[in-house]
Order: C-alpha cells, then sequence, then structure tokens
C-alpha cells in the first residue's frame, strides 16, 4: 500500500536520504564534519545527474560517447580476431540449431581490457591524463575544501583503478591523514577504471547510466567519505591541488603502450581466473543449499538480504528481489558476476523493466566487493608500507561507503528517470 502511494519515484526519494543516513549514523565524529563539503559535494552530483539525465543536450553528448567506446571494442575485436580467429567471433561459432550459445568470455570480454589498458597508460606517459585529472580537481578542492592530493585521487578513479589512481598523488600517500587515506580507499571502492567501463558496456549495460555513474561516484564518494571519516588533521595539500611531477616510467609511447599491455593482461588473468574461481563456489554453495532446501539458491538468499536496497534505490516491486540477488553478488562475488548475470536476464524478453536494468547498472557500477579490500591492502599498501596497518583498518569501512556510495547514485537517478 505503502508503495502503490508514493511510486517509484518516491522509493528513490526516501532511500537517497535513507543511503545518506545510514552513512551519517556510523560517522566516526558527526560533530567535526565539515558541512560545506557535504553540500557543495551533494550539489555537485546531483547538477551532474541533472545534465545527463535531464538536459538533452548532455544527455546526446553522453550517448555519443556510446559511439567511441562501442569503436574502442571493434578496434580490440581486430586484434582479438587475428589472435583467435573465429573463438573471438561468437556468432561463427552458434551454428549448431537447439544448443545454447554460451558468451565466449575470454575471447570477447578480456582483450578490451588489455587495448584500453594500453591506452590510457600511453595518455598518461604524455601527461594528458594528469591534466584532466587536474582540472576536474581544481573545482572540487575550491568548492569541497577537500585536500588537494585526496581530490586529484578521487578525481583519477574517473579514469583509473582502485590501485593506479593513488599513483597521481603517490609521494603524499604515506603522510596522508587517516581520513585522506580513507576517501583515497572508498572513491577506489565507488568507481571503475576506464578499461572495466568499456568492458561492463560490453556485457549489455546501458553506456550512458555506466558513464554517468562514473562521474557522479567522484563528489558522491568524497562527501560520504568526509561524512564517514571528517578531517581532523592538517593535511599536508590542504586547499591546493598540486602534485610532485615525476618523469614516466617509459622510454617513449611504444614503450607506454607495451608496459600497458603487460599491466591489462596482469588484470585480464585476474578477472578471468577470480571468475572462474568464485562462481566454481557459487555453484557449490547452490549445491549445498538445495541439499538443505529443495530449490533453495545463493540468488535467492541475496534477493531477500538485499531486496531493500533495491527498493530504496526506485526499483519496480516485480524486479525488487532480483535486483537485491545483483546487489548482493556484486558484494560477495564482483561486479562481473552481477553483470554477466543480468546479461542473461537480457537475454530474455520482458524479465525485467527498462528502467530496472538501467537503474541496476548505476548500482553495480562500482569495485565494491571484499576482494577489492585485499587488493587496495597489497596495492595501496606497496605505496605506503609504513601505513598498511591503517589500510587494513580501514578496509572493511571503505567497502562500506564505496557501496553505498553506488546505491546512492542509483538512488538519486532513480529519482530523475
Amino acid at each position: 500500500m505503502f508503495r502503490d502511494t508514493i511510486g517509484t519515484r518516491g522509493q528513490a526519494f526516501v532511500g537517497v536520504f535513507f543511503f545518506f543516513g545510514l552513512v551519517a549514523m556510523f560517522s566516526s565524529n558527526l560533530r567535526q564534519v565539515n558541512w560545506r563539503t557535504i553540500g557543495w559535494g551533494v550539489a555537485i552530483q546531483v547538477i551532474l545527474a541533472l545534465l545527463v539525465l535531464k538536459v538533452p543536450f548532455v544527455n546526446q553528448m553522453f550517448t555519443a560517447a556510446k559511439v567511441v567506446i562501442v569503436s574502442f571494442i571493434d578496434f580490440s575485436d581486430r586484434g582479438a580476431e587475428f589472435v583467435f580467429g573465429n573463438l573471438a567471433r561468437p556468432g561463427d561459432l552458434a551454428l549448431n540449431p537447439g544448443k545454447e550459445f554460451l558468451f565466449i568470455f575470454a575471447f570477447k570480454a578480456l582483450p578490451p581490457i588489455l587495448f584500453v589498458s594500453a591506452f590510457f597508460t600511453v595518455l598518461y606517459h604524455y601527461g594528458i591524463l594528469q591534466r584532466c585529472v587536474r582540472w576536474m580537481a581544481r573545482g572540487m578542492v575550491h568548492l569541497m575544501g577537500t585536500s588537494g592530493a585526496e581530490t586529484l585521487s578521487v578525481s583519477a578513479n574517473v579514469f583509473m583503478g582502485q590501485t593506479e589512481a593513488p599513483l597521481i598523488v603517490k609521494p603524499y600517500v604515506p603522510r596522508m591523514t587517516n581520513s585522506e587515506l580513507f576517501a583515497l580507499m572508498a572513491s577506489g571502492m565507488a568507481h571503475i577504471s576506464g578499461g572495466m567501463m568499456v568492458v561492463y558496456i560490453n556485457y549489455g549495460a546501458d553506456p550512458v547510466a555506466v558513464l554517468s555513474t562514473c562521474i557522479m561516484a567522484c563528489p558522491c564518494s568524497l562527501y560520504l567519505a568526509k561524512l564517514f571519516m571528517p578531517e581532523l588533521g592538517k593535511p599536508e595539500t590542504a586547499g591546493a591541488v598540486q602534485t610532485q611531477s615525476e618523469k614516466s616510467p617509459y622510454v617513449n609511447g611504444i614503450d607506454a603502450a607495451a608496459g600497458g599491455t603487460a599491466d591489462g593482461l596482469r588484470l585480464a588473468l585476474n578477472v578471468g581466473a577470480m571468475l572462474i574461481v568464485f562462481i566454481a563456489f557459487v555453484a557449490m554453495a547452490d549445491a549445498l543449499l538445495d541439499l538443505l532446501r529443495k530449490g533453495l539458491s545463493l540468488q535467492k538468499i541475496l534477493g531477500w538480504i538485499f531486496s531493500p536496497a533495491a527498493f530504496l534505490m526506485g526499483i519496480e516491486v516485480a524486479d525488487i528481489s532480483k535486483v537485491g540477488s545483483l546487489l548482493g553478488a556484486k558484494l560477495a562475488i564482483n561486479e562481473h558476476y552481477a553483470y554477466l548475470v543480468m546479461k542473461g536476464w537480457k537475454a530474455t524478453a520482458g524479465y525485467m523493466s527498462d528502467r530496472s536494468y538501467v537503474l541496476t547498472a548505476f548500482a553495480l557500477t562500482g569495485f565494491a566487493n571484499f576482494a577489492s579490500v585485499g587488493i587496495q591492502l597489497g596495492g595501496i599498501g606497496a605505496m605506503a608500507p609504513d601505513r598498511r596497518h591503517d589500510l587494513a583498518r580501514l578496509g572493511l569501512k571503505a567497502l562500506f561507503v564505496g557501496f553505498i556510495a553506488t546505491l546512492l547514485n542509483a538512488a538519486v537517478a532513480g529519482l530523475l528517470i
């Protein structure tokens, strides 16, 4: 009855306040929160959402960006087809009538990681990526009053992964305050890398949703991090966007492309290996649960647990448990598994509404899963070995805030769509 009264937009409106309030409830020191940071962060997030979802010109720009991303996939496919032949062209193999066609993940989803990783490394070598990041960070530092180092790292997460983005401010990481370090970690959980952006869209996720939530997560993750853990110290880069210029480790663009390819290969192998293992664990868990109770599965349990979160995103009542299971799968396993499950659902006409698919893309686009805690501990810990204790202590808290940031982005979109 309540749901029928307020409608899906009403659900999302309640969700915006609930998700914000949940982070505030667990704040380490609510009295020390800089409400200027929170206010401007919320304003920037909402303005970005309005521009993308309600202003035709901006929406058309983001839609046009889909063409660019699809082109990247096409470029990657050319290379994959040369190496893998027909295996990189799944349609060539779907020649057996009556057989279920399965998405060939290794030959279709992983090659774009290699190309995009190399592309961004070349941009980094020539300093183009750093200039884009500084341009984005200057506005937030001025408006939100955050430190230059943390804001640069948060801005870099729009393009780079959770362990690559901190490289922009690597010299400052060992001396960051706990609040700065937490913002750096939480933002990494709430974002994805450029390479993963292409992969998720290749899975069939709505391109505008993936692009816009990556940008919205920039102010959202930063103000939620400052709400959860307010700044109590004196940041070294307070009020200034500055970085110690580091010489590129690469000799030239070709060397950068080769280095980026090697990094992308490690990432692609890691993604593939994790999917094999985690999906095997899911299958084992489903078999054990089915023994306990016929028809019981991990998907059903996750659906029950995370249905309230799906409701507060503004999901239609018929799709709430389905989206809830995807949210749980993303947190417990990873977003790749959740996106691939959703890709399978899309093949079934009418399984979920288009609106539910779009809002789910907002919520799934982020690295907020338990494995990321270990990834950050290893990646960021290598930059600041003396801060490993702090990283380990903050890891699960950053996961919580990063996950809530993706839900809050989805709720804001649910309010406007």
